[in-house]
């Protein structure tokens, strides 16, 4: 029992060589500040509301299988048509399972919500800014003619 290890720091996978002996491991991972946006599977089949049925889920995506499937495209877009076919898949198997569903539908609501809030958030900042900005022209306005 009881040997000590050496410590092993991490940044983004790149593990830092040090002399120091702990009795752990330090771990070190960043992220990007700004999270991509979850694809909305309702807009990949072309349904205009998260209540759709499931007839209309099934209908959109024959209809559009039908258009991007990569045996009926054209040989210069059948990358691009497979790509199309990939998403309309993962689309129908999400929006047909009812717990997956309700998953993405969740995922939605709260990307919806945090770019709200980010928006409010940064719009509070640029009011306060720009009446910063007012108050020192005031200021230096103020100090000219005295």
């Amino acid at each position: 029992m009881g040997g000590s290890t050496f410590l092993s720091l991490s940044f983004n996978g790149v593990v830092l060589p040090t002399k120091e002996k702990f009795n752990t491991t330090i771990s070190c991972k960043t992220r990007s500040m700004y999270m991509p946006l979850k694809t909305n599977y309702y807009k990949v089949l072309s349904l205009e509301s998260e209540t759709a049925s499931v007839d209309e889920i099934k209908k959109a995506y024959r209809r559009l299988a039908r258009r991007y499937h990569p045996d009926v495209c054209p040989p210069s877009k059948k990358e691009e048509s497979t790509r199309m076919f990939i998403q309309l898949q993962l689309a129908y198997e999400t929006l047909l399972n009812p717990v997956l569903r309700r998953i993405h539908d969740s995922e939605l609501s709260v990307t919806e919500t945090e770019l709200k809030s980010s928006k409010g958030r940064w719009q509070a900042q640029l009011h306060e800014l720009r009446e910063r900005s007012n108050r020192r022209e005031r200021q230096k306005e103020s100090f000219t003619q005295a």
